[in-house]
């Protein structure tokens, strides 16, 4: 897979992620094969990249399948969309629209538990912190899973996470959405946040003081150098620990006005650089063992050749199953060879290949490395 901008989209190329536009809607399902008229539609939407499967052939390959299903968090997204509607025009919290979602997505995680956290879906920049809420609900339930929660626990902290944002509809567009770098008013703005979204849901006057937490304390760090009180690792809560965590991390692969996507290994690596003073340590990396830090498709260098991710599995995810397609000198091998990184300790990733690394495989070498995916070995 490739993540390309989207001027440089071509017909024939296949989704990764799916698109949503500024009301929640699917604008394009992940797996769509791109034509003209859908590649307008993206550029209209003003969506500047994703990623793609740089191929033609792509005959029966699989996206690797998600956490939760696609109708499932459509519909999580269009209901939260309402219930931030009513509480901006109205100054009303009704989350009956939401409750049944909840509910998908906790029995979605139940029924998909092999599977690994994928690739983001994309949003329009108007609708970023709708569909980033959803992400995170669906990551923090994860990690509830994760821990054997009881379902009303479970419950509790997949709508703490859902709502965790709320109190950005109080921050002015042009200020969430700056390309540039915030002023310190600006900045001091949107650190406000947790704070609106606390007292919003104290004045629901329905919430239980764990939701009400999760709102306030997301921002929190162990170190106690967060905000908006300086809380320290001991006062905390357990569900606002997972939630930051979820936060960071879809914060970090989700592209911004101000930044591009990072890639999960990427994401990886910050998150476990910062995590003694940022994060609960256990947590994270409980939470890293089910996300593919290599999604299928994805293009690596190792110390033998070039090769391509064909599977990611729990509790491996560094060292994923790989087809290696070339030598070191760039080559292509007569006879890719199957390696399992995790069983093979000869054989380790050095880097993920840029995009323009792969365009010259694609181009010059006139071989597309997807198409191994396809192939009968195994």
């Amino acid at each position: 897979m490739i993540t390309i901008s989207t001027d440089k989209l071509k017909p024939g190329m296949i989704t990764c992620q799916s698109i949503y536009d500024s009301s929640g809607l699917f604008l394009l399902r992940r797996g769509t094969k791109l034509t003209s008229f859908y590649i307008r539609k993206i550029i209209e939407a003003d969506i500047k990249e994703i990623t793609v499967l740089s191929t033609n052939i792509y005959k029966n390959i699989e996206l690797p399948n998600d956490v939760v299903f696609e109708t499932t968090r459509s519909k999580t997204i269009q209901s939260l969309s309402t219930t931030f509607d009513i509480l901006e025009e109205k100054g009303v919290l009704i989350i009956d629209k939401i409750q049944s979602c909840i509910i998908s997505i906790i029995k979605d995680l139940m029924r998909n538990k092999s599977n690994l956290v994928q690739i983001n879906d994309i949003s329009t920049y108007d609708n970023y912190t709708l569909v980033h809420s959803v992400n995170v609900a669906v990551l923090s339930s994860l990690i509830g899973v994760i821990y054997n929660l009881s379902p009303k626990d479970l419950e509790e902290l997949t709508l703490g996470a859902l709502l965790h944002d709320i109190g950005k509809i109080f921050i002015p567009l042009d200020i969430l959405n700056k390309p540039s770098t915030l002023s310190d008013d600006e900045f001091d703005n949107i650190k406000k946040h947790p704070v609106y979204s606390m007292q919003k849901l104290r004045d629901a006057s329905s919430f239980s003081q764990s939701i009400i937490e999760i709102a306030a304390q997301h921002h929190e760090r162990i170190d106690g150098k967060g905000y908006p009180n300086n809380l320290a690792s001991n006062d905390i809560s357990f569900f606002a620990k997972i939630v930051a965590i979820a936060d960071v991390y879809d914060a970090l692969t989700s592209i911004r006005p101000y930044k591009k996507a990072y890639k999960p290994h990427i994401a990886y690596t910050i998150m476990m650089f910062h995590s003694e003073g940022q994060f609960d340590v256990n947590i994270l990396k409980k939470f890293f063992a089910y996300v593919a830090l290599y999604p299928n498709g994805t293009i690596v260098k190792t110390n033998l050749g070039a090769a391509i991710v064909k599977e990611s599995l729990q509790g491996q995810v560094t060292n994923p199953i790989i087809f290696i397609f070339t030598d070191k000198h760039h080559q292509l091998l007569s006879n890719p060879l199957l390696v399992d990184l995790a069983k093979n300790s000869s054989c380790y990733i050095e880097s993920v290949l840029d995009d323009n690394e792969i365009l010259f495989l694609i181009e010059q070498l006139h071989f597309d490395p997807v198409s191994l995916l396809d192939t009968g070995i195994h």
